[in-house]
């Protein structure tokens, strides 16, 4: 729902998350584009941020680890965690970062401007439009994740993939 990379997601902190806004800040440490991102939360992606919070109960991390609360997660469990949940299904294998790239097929099929696409990817745009080309595309891009994520809802048997997780 928020195209970020499996890096961005596993570093991410409760700090940056600011939901009052809509808007979770990847800072220039975490981006692999060692620039400032702001991602833009679908009200379905602000869910799962809610229904994440007491979850990671006392950590700074959204996503800790296992056993501890002062390390986030690792970046190979959650590839295991993948691995575990496709067995016995019908489902092809994929990668983490499959989710990325289908996720920029199917927007622009769905025809979606490229440099709205790549601003949401945290692509960094090259040549002279890199250059030149600032925009943020802020508008657009909340538009734009938020159809995002109304169409990955739309494709769960229930209509919704935002799950209430039953408090302790």
């Amino acid at each position: 729902m928020t195209l970020v990379r499996k890096s961005e997601l596993m570093l991410a902190q409760w700090k940056d998350v600011h939901l009052d806004e809509g808007e979770w800040h990847i800072p220039v440490e975490n981006s692999k584009t060692g620039k400032p991102h702001i991602v833009y939360l679908s009200t379905q992606a602000q869910t799962l941020f809610k229904e994440l919070k007491p979850l990671a109960s006392s950590s700074d991390w959204v996503l800790p680890g296992r056993g501890t609360l002062a390390k986030p997660f690792a970046s190979n469990a959650l590839n295991q965690a993948l691995k575990v949940s496709l067995q016995g299904q019908e489902i092809p294998a994929f990668t983490i970062h499959d989710l990325r790239r289908t996720a920029s097929t199917l927007l622009h099929e769905q025809g979606w401007p490229s440099d709205v696409v790549e601003k949401a990817l945290n692509h960094t745009i090259g040549g002279v439009r890199g250059v030149y080309n600032r925009a943020e595309y802020a508008e657009q891009r909340r538009e734009m994740l938020q159809a995002w994520s109304d169409y990955i809802d739309g494709l769960a048997p229930s209509g919704n993939l935002v799950i209430g997780v039953a408090s302790a």
